[in-house]
């Protein structure tokens, strides 16, 4: 692939950005140990599996941005094949080896899932790819955010869940909406910052759309959208008092990173702190899910 520093690779894979693709399988896992036994080895292999599709739609990302000239003179981090760390032709090399790792990865959960897996994988891989790149990238045309709630919330949570236990039904579909939700606080923070840039590269994001008022209006709310379909996924696991209850330490991380999203005065590179919170933040609502989910089974609560 060329010779090319493994510190750059790591910043391109954009480890701050990946507790988002995290999240959903923790949190699927703990539901499924409500309906059975938790196979560890399927379950490592979502985490590796949903990582990975993550980290090559970074990978793309960075070097479609890179070819098109959206990531010249960014506010946000260091972009590796704008700023000419990784080689376009590098990076080229680097995805299709990458993407054929995750689809080695992917296909190793057909053994737990059956073949009906498969034309799902495959979807999730196209639109890791699809999201920045093709004819239609959806990252351009407003779809990004429909785009993370579907793969980085419904999409991983159902499918860890339908692995581990063979079932899927609405309280699943509807927690995978919820943490889906709160990972696209990622994509509002930097189509927030981006905004400006993105217009005028004939990029069209949600926030480009609607405006920076009413996205961070939107990225605020969703804290209250999150915890309030908590009380539907979480009803007949555990009472609504627990619940609430259980949701403070959520609601307080949540509610101070709002608070600094809302204080920056600093509405470009100010912003870049808040990517790794957003990020946290995805993860945070899963853990609390998931101690949620532990208690019950082991206090019954």
């Amino acid at each position: 692939m060329g010779k090319v520093e493994v510190k750059y690779w790591f910043k391109a894979a954009r480890p701050k950005t990946l507790p988002v693709s995290m999240a959903p399988v923790v949190m699927a896992v703990a539901f499924s140990a409500l309906y059975t036994s938790v196979s560890w080895l399927p379950a490592a292999i979502c985490l590796a599996f949903a990582v990975m599709a993550q980290v090559l739609s970074n990978l793309v990302n960075d070097y479609a941005d890179g070819l098109k000239g959206s990531d010249n003179d960014r506010l946000g981090p260091q972009r590796m094949v704008a700023s000419g760390l990784i080689p376009e032709k590098t990076m080229l090399r680097g995805i299709i080896v990458w993407s054929i790792l995750t689809f080695i990865v992917g296909c190793t959960l057909l053994l737990w899932g059956g073949w009906i897996l498969l034309p799902f994988g495959l979807v999730i891989m196209l639109c890791a790819l699809a999201y920045s790149s093709g004819p239609y990238p959806l990252s351009r045309h407003a779809l990004g955010d429909l785009a993370v709630v579907l793969f980085y919330g419904i999409a991983p949570v159902v499918l860890t869940f339908f692995i581990q236990t063979g079932l899927v039904n609405h309280k699943i579909i509807i927690a995978g909406l919820a943490v889906g939700l709160v990972a696209d606080k990622l994509l509002i923070v930097n189509n927030y910052r981006d905004v400006d840039q993105d217009l005028s590269n004939g990029k069209k994001t949600t926030v480009g759309i609607f405006g920076k008022q009413v996205m961070g209006t939107a990225y605020c709310l969703i804290t209250a959208m999150a915890v309030a379909l908590g009380f539907i996924f979480m009803h007949g696991i555990i009472s609504a008092w627990i619940w609430l209850i259980s949701v403070v330490p959520y609601l307080i991380y949540a509610l101070r990173v709002n608070s600094k999203f809302m204080s920056l005065k600093d509405k470009g590179t100010g912003i870049n702190k808040l990517i790794g919170l957003s990020s946290l933040e995805a993860i945070i609502f899963a853990l609390t899910v998931t101690i949620v989910i532990i208690l019950k089974i082991c206090l019954k609560i």
